[in-house]
């Protein structure tokens, strides 16, 4: 049966109303998801570390358990990433390569670390939009195959994007939990002393990770 004319009007209210709701959503979903994986969050002053450290330890990519220096060189930049995570895929495609370069020539050291314990690796969006890549798949792996498929898609993910510096996996996340990491990706920038200076979290510019590079040397 019709519904009765004078619903009309009502309807029409009923669906600008839940347009509006959706709209709402829509950017409550869209903050969220800038404050889990970058994005909007651009210069945030997080993860922060407690504490000097010397060395963290840390699985390099052959298997083995290492102390990674943070100190002895002017300005050490760590990036904790996510193989799943598509401003992670964005930074390493369009900005890690040429300021890693930057960071070599002027004396510092750059590794990055996967401090996720999930895979399926994510597609970078185009050059200026990181907002359009693809997730990856959040594979959770069997426990007694996590090291080891980690660090397939750790190697795999280094070959895709041709990044110039190491890559470690954080196993039981325990370095990231320890400098307080929020997301992906992060960015610590430790001093000759191996004192956490400047943290940023979410996707940046080649020039706002110069810039903070340059904060740090001058602490």
């Amino acid at each position: 049966m019709a519904p009765p004319r004078s619903s009309q009007p009502r309807r029409k209210n009923s669906t600008t109303i839940v347009v509006v709701v959706a709209a709402v959503l829509l950017i409550v979903l869209a903050v969220v998801w800038g404050l889990e994986l970058g994005g909007s969050t651009q210069g945030a002053p997080t993860p922060k570390a407690k504490a000097k450290a010397v060395t963290v330890g840390l699985i390099t990519m052959g298997g083995q358990r290492a102390q990674v220096a943070v100190s002895g060189k002017p300005v050490t930049v760590v990036e904790f990433f996510a193989v799943w995570c598509p401003y992670c895929a964005y930074d390493s495609r369009w900005v890690m390569p040429a300021f890693a370069a930057k960071v070599q020539a002027a004396g510092g050291r750059i590794f990055a670390v996967d401090a996720s314990q999930q895979l399926g690796q994510a597609v970078p969006g185009p050059y200026g939009h990181p907002d359009q890549g693809v997730e990856g798949s959040h594979l959770q792996p069997p426990a007694n195959q996590e090291e080891a498929m980690s660090l397939k898609a750790i190697a795999h993910y280094k070959a895709t994007f041709h990044l110039p510096f190491p890559l470690y996996y954080d196993q039981g996340l325990t370095y990231a939990t320890a400098v307080g990491l929020q997301g992906y990706p992060s960015f610590l920038f430790y001093d000759a002393k191996g004192k956490a200076v400047v943290g940023l979290e979410g996707w940046q510019t080649e020039t706002a990770l110069w810039q903070a590079y340059q904060q740090a040397a001058k602490k």
